[in-house]
């Protein structure tokens, strides 16, 4: 049964890649203290136009570096990014079910694979996650229920059972561990939303509720995200569009997405989605650093809006309207990378050879990059 769910959780996970690569570029209850006010609305209209100014991303962050991901040998060939995040000067780059690791200036250092069913083997990896203070690595493993402790050199630690069926994780400081769900079953009882357990990942509390009668949730991609080594962000979703930070014993409402669709009731108690565009949304692509908030809001491609706000004043930016000119209204490259990660303070967004070598311009833009390259991965820093 939760094979055939993970199935369901792809496909729909499938189609938010799939649009943010044509872009190319709740309530709350728990023993925690909770902030219910939330603070600042953030408006992201889908069924009419914004015209908006594209930002240009160099004027928002300290730093942007651009890294030459080398490729020597099959070992280190890089197929995808699917996740990336910082240890120090090391990049880990997820790629389906290998972890690769490069040093700042990209070289490679060593490629991490142990899938396979013998002890210590994970089968997939849905997610991965750093506990540095202790040089470990944690692998969600969707197929077999687990998540595996590995030492940043690769040895191996031990396993956790993971009693729910969840849709992304996030290691605490103390080692417990941050579990969500998005999904309301109708045949069976896994635990939905926001919840802790602790290092074994035996449950302590229920953090974050989703209205159950609430059904239509569709794209499950990361809600999880390390703003700084101690605060970590969750994206809620469309039963109250909020945005959540968790830091110790505090939980808080930081912000709340308004769109111009109201779901009907009847949809929101169906799980049934991609009906009808001018009465339905999502959101996707949630990440977040101290300063910056971006995600990436659609009503199933009738149009998408990749959404960047600047916490500091809470300016918020449309970095562009879904059009079929959209390659005529990006007027600079650098604001339109596909962002994959955001880890503590750093967004990250990638360019493969596959995107560069469709435009001139993207060539001109990585002269270092031929047909057969790695990908290059392009680093923005907060300030």
């Amino acid at each position: 049964m939760k094979t055939s769910i993970l199935s369901n959780v792809k496909m729909v996970v499938g189609m938010c890649s799939l649009l943010l690569a044509v872009s190319f570029m709740s309530g709350c209850k728990g023993g925690r203290k909770v902030c219910m006010e939330c603070l600042h609305e953030i408006e992201v209209p889908l069924l009419h136009d914004d015209i908006t100014e594209y930002p240009l991303v160099s004027k928002l962050f300290a730093s942007i570096d651009t890294v030459y991901l080398e490729k020597a040998g099959v070992e280190s060939y890089v197929q995808s990014v699917d996740e990336v995040k910082l240890l120090g000067d090391t990049i880990i780059v997820r790629s389906a079910n290998t972890l690769f690791f490069f040093d700042r200036q990209g070289r490679f250092i060593r490629s991490f694979f142990r899938q396979g069913n013998g002890f210590g083997n994970y089968r997939i990896i849905e997610r991965f996650d750093l506990l540095p203070d202790r040089n470990e690595m944690f692998i969600l493993d969707g197929h077999n229920n687990k998540i595996f402790v590995y030492g940043i050199d690769g040895s191996y630690h031990r396993q956790v059972d993971v009693d729910d069926f969840v849709t992304d994780f996030a290691v605490l400081p103390d080692g417990g561990f941050l579990f969500a769900n998005p999904i309301k079953y109708t045949d069976r009882s896994f635990r939905r939303g926001l919840w802790q357990t602790d290092a074994n990942g035996k449950f302590v509390k229920q953090l974050i509720e989703f209205d159950p009668e609430f059904a239509h949730v569709s794209i499950n991609n990361p809600y999880l995200n390390h703003i700084s080594p101690g605060v970590i962000g969750f994206m809620g979703v469309e039963d109250n569009d909020k945005f959540y930070t968790i830091s110790g014993d505090s939980i808080k409402v930081t912000c709340k997405m308004t769109t111009d669709i109201v779901i009907p009731d009847d949809l929101k108690r169906s799980d049934k989605v991609y009906t009808n565009p001018q009465q339905e949304y999502t959101k996707c692509g949630y990440l977040e650093s101290e300063r910056f908030l971006y995600f990436v809001a659609t009503n199933y491609g009738a149009n998408l809006v990749m959404a960047f706000v600047d916490k500091s004043d809470w300016t918020t930016y449309r970095m562009y309207v879904y059009t079929e000119d959209f390659n005529n209204n990006a007027a600079n490259v650098e604001q339109f990378p596909f962002l994959v990660s955001c880890y503590n303070g750093t967004f990250v967004g990638f360019f493969d050879a596959g995107m560069v070598f469709q435009e001139e311009r993207y060539q001109r833009m990585f002269p270092g990059m031929t047909e057969d390259s790695n990908p290059v991965l392009i680093l923005y820093n907060d300030k």
